[in-house]
C-alpha cells in the first residue's frame, strides 16, 4: 500500500476532500454507493461535462467540504469512494494528443518512480476501463478528474496512459 502522508501532508491546496474537487462518479462507482444507501440526491448532483450528464459528488452546504469529509475521521465511504477518490493526487490530462498520467503536488520535480505500482493498480481498477470509454467527454477540459485543478495546481507529468485511447 502506498503511504501518501509524505507527499500530501504538506500540501496547501488540499484539493481533494476539503476544497474545490468534485469527484466524478461512474457506473460501477454508483454501484458501491448504492451498497451503502449514498446514492441519492442528497450525496449526488448531475454535472454537465461537455453536453454529458455525469453524477458528481456533492459538497456539504455551504462548504468546500465533501458531503462524505469528517474532519476527525476523514473519509466516511473511504473503502467504496470513487475512482476520482482512488486515483487522486493522480489525475489523467491530455497532453500532445495523448493521455498521460500526472500527479498534482506541491513538490512537481520529486522522484516520481514509487508511483509506478500505484498506476498500475489504477490500471487494473474496475472503473478505470469505464473512465477510459468515457475520456473524450472530457477531451474540452484539461483534465478528466478535476478539469479546473490543472490549471491552479502544480503538477508533474509521469508518463502515458496504458489502455488509453488516443
Amino acid at each position: 500500500m502506498v503511504d501518501f502522508s509524505h507527499l500530501c501532508s504538506n500540501c496547501k491546496t488540499m484539493g481533494c476532500c476539503t476544497n474545490s474537487a468534485v469527484p466524478l462518479v461512474f457506473e460501477s462507482d454508483l454501484i458501491n454507493l448504492k451498497s451503502i444507501n449514498k446514492d441519492n440526491d442528497d450525496f449526488l448532483h448531475d454535472r454537465n461535462v461537455n453536453g454529458n450528464i455525469i453524477k458528481a459528488v456533492n459538497k456539504k452546504p455551504n462548504s468546500n467540504e465533501c458531503i462524505f469529509w469528517d474532519e476527525k475521521k476523514g473519509c466516511s465511504i473511504y473503502k467504496q469512494r470513487p475512482f476520482d477518490c482512488r486515483a487522486y493526487p493522480f489525475d489523467i490530462l491530455k497532453i500532445e494528443g495523448k493521455f498521460h498520467w500526472i500527479a498534482y503536488s506541491c513538490n512537481p520535480q520529486s522522484d516520481w518512480q514509487w508511483t509506478e505500482d500505484y498506476l498500475q493498480m489504477l490500471e487494473h481498477d474496475k472503473a478505470f476501463s469505464e473512465v477510459m470509454k468515457k475520456i473524450e467527454i472530457f477531451a474540452g477540459n484539461t483534465s478528466l478528474i478535476l478539469p479546473d485543478e490543472s490549471k491552479k495546481t502544480p503538477y508533474a507529468i509521469l508518463r502515458e496512459v496504458n489502455g488509453g485511447t488516443n
